[in-house]
């Protein structure tokens, strides 16, 4: 129960749910799901995520073609959302080209900088990539579901980034603290801002709404990381209101989902004070790029001129319950065909 209750809070609030458990890569195959993201392409819409109001698409092309960051939210089973992440590099590429652009990803950690350098010099192939920064063991979604949109990056020149704190760092700091750091793993922690009530609130909500205060202990956050603590921790002394034995506390979870957000922040924000003609697509789970996460971070570094944008299915009231509690600046409203959306209604209704 306990690791069901921790790999679910990994999932939903940054990684939502599609279609139940994430593909497995198993190799470095180039051809991804059988599928692939290609034919995941659907109609949408664009709304305004702050007012509701329908935007033209040329509109919201060029507002994203203005931006020095486009954060491109995902779920991360959900093969339309890498699909629309797809479709944004391709067109700013094909908007913007000569400029100098970056991809900046949730899914590789800092540690492995320079197998990703590597593999966009073509010294290495998927495999190497895959085999050397841990893929399986730290991210473990398909790679198919990446593969095309990093492909078409580098087509247009692109330079990769692994911008997401490093596991051995994220796991000391659920299990032990902030203070437990020694002084060269501090350095590896950039600026925090703990304090911010909006984050808080969002990310309190989430957990409540994921069982209640007991909820907090899953494993440091939300999107699809594997948790940064062991199942076989050592269970702490329990005490009043703290979770049970060896769950960690809701602040050591909130330190950890911040460190995500600050690290891909600051990884982001530094190459564009290096390349100041450059512009960055990041991409990362929704529960990372919003604004009181990944978005005001880079703002506060420097950097004003972010966009955020959250794709999302038009099925089970999902529009209507990110319109209500705004956090990006676009929705972009996928529309499945009519069968398709009454099968997927079906099959969670059963689910539940």
């Amino acid at each position: 129960m306990r690791a069901r209750i921790l790999c679910l809070a990994f999932l939903v609030a940054c990684g939502g749910t599609y279609g139940g458990k994430p593909r497995v890569a198993t190799s470095g195959d180039s051809s991804g799901p059988k599928r692939g993201i290609e034919a995941a392409a659907l109609p949408y819409s664009i709304l305004d995520a702050r007012t509701g109001h329908q935007v033209a698409t040329e509109a919201f092309w060029q507002q994203l073609g203005d931006a020095r960051v486009v954060c491109v939210g995902e779920d991360h089973p959900n093969p339309h959302h890498h699909w629309f992440q797809l479709e944004v590099v391709s067109h700013l590429a094909a908007r913007k080209p000569g400029a100098k652009l970056a991809l900046g990803m949730e899914m590789f950690q800092r540690p492995f900088q320079g197998v990703l350098d590597d593999y966009a010099a073509h010294r290495i192939d998927d495999a190497a990539l895959l085999s050397r920064t841990g893929w399986s063991e730290r991210w473990n979604y398909d790679w198919g579901f990446y593969r095309p949109t990093i492909a078409k990056a580098l087509a247009a020149g692109a330079a990769l980034l692994a911008l997401n704190a490093p596991r051995e760092l994220t796991k000391k700091v659920v299990r032990q603290g902030l203070e437990s750091l020694t002084p060269d793993e501090k350095k590896q922690v950039p600026e925090l801002n703990l304090d911010d009530k909006a984050h808080r609130a969002w990310f309190d909500d989430i957990m409540e709404n994921m069982g209640g205060a007991h909820a907090h202990g899953g494993g440091g956050g939300m999107g699809g990381h594997k948790n940064p603590e062991p199942a076989d921790a050592k269970p702490e002394e329990p005490k009043a209101e703290e979770p049970p034995a060896g769950m960690p506390s809701a602040d050591r979870v909130y330190t950890v989902q911040v460190i995500w957000d600050e690290s891909m922040a600051d990884g982001a924000a530094k190459w564009l004070a290096a390349n100041p003609s450059g512009y960055l697509v990041l991409l990362a789970g929704n529960g990372h790029c919003h604004d009181s996460a990944i978005v005001n971070r880079i703002k506060r570094r420097g950097i004003p001129q972010v966009v955020s944008v959250h794709p999302v299915l038009d099925m089970d009231g999902r529009v209507a319950e990110a319109l209500a509690k705004p956090m990006n600046d676009y929705l972009v409203v996928l529309e499945l065909p009519a069968d398709v959306k009454a099968q997927m209604e079906k099959e969670e209704a059963e689910g539940e």
